[in-house]
């Protein structure tokens, strides 16, 4: 990029002039920095370090010493606030895509290998420095999306066929004439899991997935002494969930179904409150409870051995 117009696009000062007009690419950590490169930063030991590396300009936000009369030294209001303009014109330049998701949705983006950004500029460099052309980003917050892009899309609603061998852990159905028969998945996530397929269909992506990449709860049957089994071989299970809105995501859903019952630590709004995890093996009287816990302590109070370690399905 042409220093004149890297400099108009980050609205930055020129502190110093150096001798050469363009730059090769942009870093924010050392390990990034190679000949010709751009550094953001304003400490001044590693500027030092980036110059030896062979960086043309330094761009900073605080007063740091020149040492190098031959280099660029640009500064900005507010190197966050500079991070966002470039990365609006890299993005744009790049054509890539971006798609605004909520929070349950972004955790589907895992399932599809998707590309997800963290919603800070400074952890989020990396990925957009070494976006390619037409790469997709998603995250779940309007407002930082548009500090990057000039526009984004969201997912849509499609056409789906559920079949009634379905059950509340498998799912059967047909979604933009593919048709997924006892997907490890339970009914409640099926719209979302359809509209990221349309979504890739839609945007020409390949439709690979894996459901063991999907967090939002973990599933453990338990027979009548309350120990691990098999998944699917009983006909009672613990869901635990680690935060509250998934909770009450499952409790809507799971309304309707007899045996459904809920348990929280320490509450009245519930069917079962418990004290520590280990009190839930005195419950017996449901067949799908949803647990608001800690998975790790969930397991280390059922013990479960590494051999024994259910996977998400």
């Amino acid at each position: 990029m042409n220093i004149s117009n890297l400099i108009e696009l980050l609205n930055a000062k020129l502190i110093q002039e150096g001798s050469i007009l363009s730059i090769g690419g942009f870093a924010l950590s050392l390990d990034e920095v190679k000949p010709s490169y751009a550094f953001f930063c304003n400490d001044k030991n590693k500027t030092k370090e980036a110059i030896q590396k062979g960086a043309y300009a330094i761009i900073y936000e605080k007063d740091i010493k020149i040492i190098d009369k031959e280099l660029y030294y640009l500064k900005v209001q507010d190197l966050e606030n500079a991070l966002f303009r470039l990365f609006r014109f890299l993005c744009e330049e790049k054509e890539c895509k971006f798609l605004l998701c909520s929070k349950r949705e972004l955790n589907f983006c895992k399932v599809f290998f998707l590309k997800t950004l963290y919603g800070n500029i400074f952890l989020d460099f990396n990925s957009l420095i070494k976006a390619k052309k037409g790469d997709f980003f998603c995250f779940n917050e309007k407002e930082y999306l548009l500090k990057i892009a000039t526009h984004y899309e969201t997912l849509e609603n499609i056409k789906l066929t559920k079949f009634e061998n379905s059950t509340p852990f498998y799912s059967s159905f047909i979604c933009d004439d593919l048709y997924f028969k006892k997907l490890n998945l339970p009914f409640l996530y099926i719209e979302i899991f359809s509209q990221f397929v349309n979504f890739c269909k839609k945007n020409q992506l390949k439709i690979h997935f894996n459901l063991n990449n999907l967090d939002l709860f973990k599933i453990y049957f338990v027979n009548e002494a309350m120990q691990i089994v098999e998944f699917g071989t009983s006909t009672r299970a613990f869901i635990v969930l680690e935060n509250e809105e998934e909770m009450e995501f499952w409790q809507e859903k799971f309304k309707d179904f007899n045996g459904f019952k809920t348990a929280l630590k320490n509450s009245l709004f519930c069917d079962f409150s418990y004290n520590e995890i280990k009190d839930l093996k005195k419950f017996k009287d449901f067949t799908y409870c949803a647990v608001l816990a800690n998975i790790n302590d969930f397991e280390n109070a059922f013990k479960i051995s590494d051999t024994n370690t259910p996977s998400l399905f």
